[in-house]
């Protein structure tokens, strides 16, 4: 019996004798391969990566600011006011506290600082600048903050206090205040005496009477 087992377990089967159950799937479907994510795609670099700010002038007080920067590739320098442009690039605002502006090329805007020179892209809906300033005290008026003051109309003059004493009560009050001056021997105002003003005096012992 094991002289005849032995070449029985060494015949190979055949796999498609099993095709038929597979045909069946009796496990379901073979779940379906994931899609290879997607290559990342090369951003452009920004247009302002060679442009560095060199300075923000303020100009009559404050009518008119100019920002100057340097394109470092062609060496080009350029000095506009906010609005103006140049070669495709505009100067959108500046802050000369902050010492920062925002510049634009076609769709694409940046923020380019001063002191660091840091570039920083700004996409849509995204806030210019941080937050406001905490210490109003320490901080100047912007720009446009002061073009917007002196934009507006002057207030017009108050009107002069109405005067406290008119006519006759007026001279009453002078009357009275030239006694007051007399009695304390003051020079006294360009004012006659009246006759019961003297009386007054020398009732008081002020003048010696006549």
């Amino acid at each position: 019996m094991a002289a005849l087992a032995a070449p029985a377990a060494q015949t190979p089967f055949a796999f498609d004798r099993y095709q038929i159950i597979l045909q069946r799937k009796p496990f379901g479907d073979m779940p379906a391969p994931e899609p290879p994510p997607p290559p990342p795609q090369p951003q452009g670099e920004s247009f302002a990566k060679s442009l560095r700010l060199s300075m923000i002038v303020d100009v009559n007080d404050g009518e008119t600011m100019k920002v100057g920067f340097v394109d470092t590739r062609t060496g080009r320098s350029y000095l506009l006011m906010p609005g103006e442009s140049q070669d495709g690039i505009e100067v959108v605002s500046a802050s000369w506290k902050d010492e920062e502006a925002i510049l634009k090329q076609g769709a694409e805007m940046a923020l380019i600082k001063i002191a660091s020179g840091e570039v920083r892209a700004i996409g849509p809906g995204q806030p210019p600048t941080g937050g406001p300033v905490t210490s109003p005290g320490a901080a100047r008026p912007s720009w446009e903050e002061r073009r917007r003051a002196r934009a507006a109309p002057p207030p017009p003059p108050e009107p002069p206090p109405p005067p406290k004493y008119t006519g006759a009560e007026l001279e009453r009050h002078l009357q009275e205040y030239q006694l007051e001056v007399i009695r304390q021997g003051l020079p006294p105002l360009p004012i006659p005496l009246t006759p019961e003003m003297d009386a007054r005096l020398v009732a008081e012992g002020v003048l010696p009477p006549r």
